[in-house]
């Protein structure tokens, strides 16, 4: 997105952004309980059936190259696996109370500490700590944590991506309209994107699909993603997983 908005196809006409993060299980039957944990590489191992098998995979999908193309130097492949939902339904309040900028601070913190330090999604203190870390009351947070709120919009999110043929990550609902695989180098999320940005905004799309289904106030989804600079325009979603 800045590299969209740095170099507008219309010079003195950048695009510009607003995000939602709408949640995605990679193993939707874990337990939903703090206690329940395995390894990621046990999880893979079980997911593709043996060790060659997640070797081949790994070499299909690249994802420690890459991460070295945005900085990401390590993935630690023993990290703890566990439940995201608690973490997926802190996004959402985050989203709501206090944002899309927080809500985007909240997730890039969750990741480093999962892919890179190894911590698991579900530890509550961890994810009370990193509500605090984007202006979030603690007890708030906690009280959140501790209740079923925000579990009928995600799950209205789920089955909405159940009809729409969603079935793997990331991927973008550009619009309100347009889905387009992000599982790819980030060259190519780029020429999608350019493509986009040429058509008249009537076959672009302003609208969101998932603001509904998640409960998102107007005013959060009026409100800019800062890249920097600017203010809000094209809307965009993000289907992704914490884990």
């Amino acid at each position: 997105m800045r590299e969209v908005r740095r170099a507008p196809l219309e010079p003195g006409e950048p695009a510009t952004f607003s995000m939602l993060r709408v949640p995605f299980f990679l193993e939707p039957r874990y337990p939903h309980s703090e206690g329940f944990e395995e390894t990621n590489r046990v999880r893979l191992h079980r997911k593709w059936g043996s060790e060659e098998g997640f070797l081949a995979q790994k070499q299909r999908h690249r994802l420690k190259e890459r991460g070295w193309a945005v900085g990401i130097a390590k993935f630690d492949l023993d990290r703890i696996a566990s439940s995201t939902f608690a973490a997926h339904r802190l996004v959402q309040h985050v989203t709501k109370t206090a944002g899309v900028d927080a809500a985007e601070r909240l997730y890039a913190d969750l990741n480093y500490r999962h892919f890179e330090k190894g911590r698991k999604l579900n530890d509550r203190a961890m994810l009370v700590e990193c509500a605090a870390r984007v202006g979030i009351d603690e007890t708030d947070a906690r009280l959140f944590l501790e209740s079923d709120q925000g579990t009928a919009e995600i799950e209205r999110a789920q089955r909405l991506l159940e009809q729409l043929g969603v079935h793997s990550i990331p991927t973008l609902c550009v619009g309100g309209r347009h889905l387009v695989s992000a599982a790819v180098p980030h060259q190519v999320t780029v020429q999608h994107l350019r493509q986009l940005e040429a058509m008249e905004p009537r076959e672009r799309g302003t609208g969101w699909m998932f603001a509904e289904p998640l409960g998102i106030p107007q005013h959060v989804l009026d409100a800019p993603l800062d890249l920097g600079s600017g203010v809000a325009g094209d809307a965009q979603e993000a289907v992704g997983s914490s884990g």
